[in-house]
């Protein structure tokens, strides 16, 4: 089951870009302008300083775990919460 209280970015992301000594400096990054809701803001802000990373570093871990999730459900598959050996939450429709 998804959460219906977590809260949405907004629509735009905008690419920026980099000079080729940046390029080079940070490993070939791409840099991304993002328009987060307040809501959506302070969720990231919370989840940074209660795991001691930085923005960038959850919001590329969410990356990775949407990836997966996305690249499962192609298959056929679902993500779940588990405690106890019991499913707690699906992570559908991704």
């Amino acid at each position: 089951m998804s959460n219906p209280q977590a809260p949405q970015a907004a629509d735009s992301v905008v690419p920026e870009e980099t000079s080729p000594t940046q390029e080079k400096s940070s490993r070939q990054k791409k840099r991304l302008n993002l328009d987060l809701t307040p809501e959506a803001y302070e969720l990231l802000q919370k989840l940074a300083d209660e795991s001691g990373k930085n923005m960038a570093d959850v919001l590329r871990t969410g990356l990775a775990l949407y990836g997966l999730a996305h690249e499962e459900s192609r298959k056929g598959r679902s993500l779940a919460i588990e405690e106890d050996g019991k499913v707690v939450t699906k992570i559908v429709a991704i």
